[in-house]
């Protein structure tokens, strides 16, 4: 699939990648929400050796015709319900992790409306605190106005993702790991 969508995106959308470093150890990415697109950006942007060991986490309410169910059986994605049962989302998130895997969690759990952050969820933080493991936030750039949530198909324009430098949980809370990752993105966002 990224063979496909890297040469699309870069032509339709300009897109520009931007990476800092990916530790080696597994660890969880976490990105803004702009557009239906982000998952596949993440798709088209990640390295090779890393996307073979990434899975991405997602509403299951969104996989429940049979294509789309296909599609998550086949192509790294894990269905989720953090709003009615968290504690199931986070052992099916730490198994992954446990073994070797990188997951991909969006700590806005939706879209922007208005192309600003919405507020970020703790999940991701809870599963790097108890599992030692760091985040990489990353910026998605431009494609809320490619293909804000009421548009039917998105327009060119041009597209920045970046991979920030890691955080790591070291000792501290919960909440402080969400407030850096959500500052980091915010941060970059506004440059």
């Amino acid at each position: 699939m990224k063979k496909i969508l890297k040469p699309i995106f870069k032509l339709y959308f300009n897109l520009e990648i931007d990476y800092s470093y990916f530790p080696n150890q597994p660890f969880i990415i976490a990105p803004n929400h702009q557009s239906y697109l982000d998952g596949f950006l993440i798709v088209a942007s990640l390295p090779d050796n890393i996307l073979e060991n990434t899975y991405f986490l997602a509403e299951e309410s969104y996989f429940r015709s049979k294509f789309r169910k296909f599609i998550a059986d086949n192509f790294h994605i894990i269905t989720v319900n953090i709003n009615k049962d968290l504690k199931l989302s986070l052992q099916k998130s730490a198994y992954l992790l446990k073994n070797g895997k990188n997951i991909v969690i969006f700590p806005e759990g939706a879209r922007t409306r208005d192309g600003n952050l919405l507020p970020f969820k703790k999940a991701f933080a809870i599963l790097s605190k108890e599992l030692k493991l760091p985040i990489i936030p990353v910026t998605i750039k431009g494609a809320f106005e490619s293909y804000p949530i009421n548009a039917k198909f998105p327009r060119p324009h041009k597209i920045k993702i970046s991979y920030l430098e890691p955080v790591y949980p070291a000792n501290l809370s919960y909440e402080e790991i969400v407030e850096m990752v959500k500052n980091k993105i915010e941060e970059k966002l506004k440059n």
